[in-house]
């Protein structure tokens, strides 16, 4: 799809996130600005804009990777609770959010927020985290 970063993996992607995997459904990137560490998105592979696009098949594949990664993130950050993001208006391809939050952190009882308590990894240090949760969700498929 024109325009739509996801789709054409393009620079911008690129400056907003890395890729952890390639699923069957979906690509699961790490978010460069970890003010939540581990952080990621989970989009679709083909260009869809709502759940109710996808078919049935397609839709529990989709959830069970989203599932499995969340999983992972919370393991591993070891999050008080996960927080999923479907918005969409601003990068109209499906994806969700998969947030891990902590109490008595940044935005604890409250959505979370894009930006804000910033917290950019050296590249390698990103790299590092992304091969983990590769690593995570390969022992878990």
């Amino acid at each position: 799809m024109e325009n739509c970063f996801y789709c054409e993996k393009s620079d911008k992607l690129n400056e907003l996130m890395v890729k952890v995997i390639d699923l069957a459904y979906s690509d699961v990137y790490l978010i460069r600005n970890q003010n939540f560490p581990g952080r990621c998105v989970v989009a679709y592979k083909d260009h869809k804009r709502e759940l109710f696009e996808l078919e049935k098949q397609e839709l529990i594949g989709f959830t069970e990777e989203v599932s499995l990664v969340t999983k992972v993130i919370n393991d591993m950050f070891k999050a008080d609770k996960m927080n999923y993001g479907i918005y969409g208006d601003g990068v109209p391809h499906l994806h969700y959010h998969i947030v891990p939050k902590k109490k008595d952190e940044y935005c604890w009882g409250a959505p979370f927020s894009l930006t804000g308590n910033d917290n950019y990894l050296e590249e390698t240090e990103l790299q590092d985290r992304a091969a983990k949760i590769r690593s995570e969700i390969q022992k878990g498929r």
